[in-house]
């Protein structure tokens, strides 16, 4: 086992990322993000745990924070849909027991890890802390809907219910009628996303008001500082609609395992006729197929929209481990 923070183990995690083609939520660039705007002058410390094989080559990471004897992973469910370690395959045992070990030193009695990613193996090998004294339930956390593309593009829509198809054609409509004046690009340089963030942030503001309320100064200073360091190691694309250049809408989204993952989103109010907001999003589905991706992921959430454009449930867990009188 190794331990350290950011300076001592976030170049061998990023390498162990990319070899093992992480989530974003589980970089650390993410997690670096995060933590520089909301971890420092948080009551909590930063621990990331590693695990080495023979050679010293690091095959597993779990990026962990503690607040007196209450542990969880880095991060917050509240911007991280998934949260979670990182390992190679077959190594997610060893990695769990190291992680077990330094709960076990530090005297840990209770543990919250939340968003346990649906398929990955970490819940169920987790369970071997039950042999080590704890108590250990698992929970449905949240759904992550999820289109699984097959085909092209009239083969997502025939995929579709026949009502959810005939409304993607409707939203679709207006946007064919105006031809050539409705553009579609995607941005991913970072000096492009740089360029784009603050009108995307003012778009989520006045898209919707629980979003306003989201977006508070520190918020804002996160999605810059997660949008470049994410931008700069190719994992994040950034949709633009614009009607007769002028942009009206903007899909902010990560690229992992050949899926495309809608982060999140704003429009332009006075384009909500054109519902500029929805459309932007079946566009974005739409370039996901042409560009071959296996799947398009809504992340968290159970909105209504995600089902009509074919969102199947992908449970994600929450995973709680606590010791007889904590």
């Amino acid at each position: 086992m190794v331990r350290g923070g950011f300076a001592e183990l976030g170049e061998r995690w990023s390498d162990l990322c990319r070899a093992t083609d992480a989530m974003p939520f589980s970089t650390p660039q993410f997690g670096q993000a995060w933590w520089s705007v909301f971890g420092e002058a948080s009551e909590t410390e930063l621990e990331l745990v590693g695990l080495e094989n023979g050679t010293g080559e690091l095959v597993g990471l779990a990026p962990l924070k503690r607040g007196g004897a209450h542990w969880t992973f880095a991060g917050d469910h509240e911007v991280s849909d998934y949260l979670g370690p990182v390992a190679k395959t077959g190594q997610e045992s060893q990695l769990v027991s190291a992680v077990l070990d330094r709960l076990d030193a530090a005297g840990a009695n209770s543990v919250e890890f939340r968003g346990i990613e649906p398929g990955s193996k970490w819940a169920e090998a987790f369970a071997a802390a039950a042999e080590r004294g704890w108590t250990v339930e698992v929970d449905e956390e949240a759904v992550c809907p999820t289109v699984e593309l097959k085909g092209g593009w009239e083969e997502y829509l025939a995929s579709l219910r026949s009502r959810d198809r005939r409304e993607v054609r409707r939203k679709l409509r207006p946007l064919r009628q105006l031809r050539g004046a409705v553009s579609f690009d995607s941005v991913d340089s970072p000096g492009d996303v740089s360029r784009h963030m603050p009108e995307f942030m003012e778009m989520m503001a006045d898209s919707r008001g629980d979003k306003a309320v989201f977006l508070t100064d520190a918020m804002r200073t996160f999605f810059e500082r997660l949008s470049a360091s994410l931008s700069e190691a190719g994992r994040l694309r950034l949709y633009v609609m614009s009607v007769s250049g002028e942009p009206a809408a903007m899909v902010l989204c990560f690229v992992a395992r050949n899926q495309l993952l809608l982060y999140n989103s704003g429009y332009a109010p006075k384009f909500r006729d054109l519902s500029a907001g929805l459309a932007s999003k079946v566009l974005c589905i739409r370039d996901a197929v042409e560009r071959g991706m296996s799947s398009v992921n809504f992340l968290r959430g159970d909105e209504p929209y995600k089902y009509e454009l074919g969102g199947k449930d992908a449970v994600v867990h929450l995973l709680r481990l606590t010791r007889e009188g904590s």
